[in-house]
C-alpha cells in the first residue's frame, strides 16, 4: 500500500512498496512514458527502471535457489 507523506517544505511525496514500484516501472517501460506527467522516458530513466526490475528478479531467483524452489513457468498467449 502506498503511503502519502507531506515534507516540512509542504511537498507531497508517495512511498510505494517494492511490488507496487516494480509494477509501475514495468508499465512505464512498456509505454515509454511517465503516466503522471506524460513525458517520455530518457535512456537514463529506462536503464534505472530496467535495472531495478532485473535486481528484483535476481533476488527472487537467489531466494528460490537457496530454498530449492523451482521457478514457475509462465505461459504466454500466442497472437
Amino acid at each position: 500500500m502506498a503511503h502519502f507523506i507531506n515534507t516540512k517544505n509542504g511537498k507531497k511525496i508517495v512511498l510505494r512498496n517494492p511490488a507496487e514500484k516494480g509494477k509501475r516501472y514495468a508499465r512505464q517501460l512498456k509505454s515509454g512514458r511517465v503516466a503522471e506527467t506524460g513525458k517520455a522516458l530518457n535512456n537514463t530513466e529506462k536503464a534505472w527502471r530496467g535495472g531495478y526490475l532485473t535486481a528484483r528478479q535476481d533476488n527472487a531467483d537467489a531466494y528460490n535457489a537457496k530454498r530449492g524452489i523451482k521457478r514457475k513457468k509462465r505461459f504466454r498467449k500466442s497472437n
